[in-house]
């Protein structure tokens, strides 16, 4: 009788275990939970409702999140599709971030405009010229705007 009751308790602790929210989660840390959505918004993600906030506190099975403007929501764990934890702004990593985006997009526009036989203007030999040009060019814009605004970084966590 004893092994049967030790093999049940040990059977349900990986349940209560992956039933609990991860450490990174706890009081006072900003979050960014997507709920699920009925209806298709005409912004974010499809069928999902993001919310951001501050946990007040964390149970087993639920988190109570204070949203502004609307006050302190308890959201049950079962609930939640996604959970990601603010690593504040960073202005480098924004300025990384964009000025890999301005290069992309520069070296498309640049390379897709490029015209070797105009007379006015500028104009490249070949299109992988241009599009080089493009791309430093949209680095170095990308990168001063995300340096002087830089945004939230995100960190996903697994439940």
């Amino acid at each position: 009788m004893r092994i049967v009751c030790a093999l049940a308790v040990l059977a349900l602790l990986p349940a209560t275990a992956a039933a609990q929210f991860p450490t990174e989660v706890h009081t006072g840390t900003r979050v960014r939970v997507w709920l699920p959505e009925p209806y298709m918004q005409a912004e974010g993600p499809a069928r999902r409702q993001l919310l951001r906030g501050v946990v007040e506190s964390v149970s087993r099975d639920s988190m109570r999140l204070a949203v502004p403007r609307a006050g302190a929501l308890s959201i049950p764990r079962s609930s939640i599709r996604r959970l990601e934890v603010s690593r504040g702004t960073s202005r480098i990593a924004t300025a990384v971030e964009r000025a890999v985006g301005g290069a992309i997009g520069g070296a498309i526009t640049f390379g897709l405009m490029n015209d070797p036989k105009r007379t006015g203007g500028p104009h490249y030999r070949t299109d992988w010229r241009a599009a080089g040009v493009g791309a430093s060019w949209g680095a170095g814009i990308g990168a001063v705007l995300g340096f002087i605004a830089p945004v939230e970084q995100w960190r996903r966590i697994r439940l």
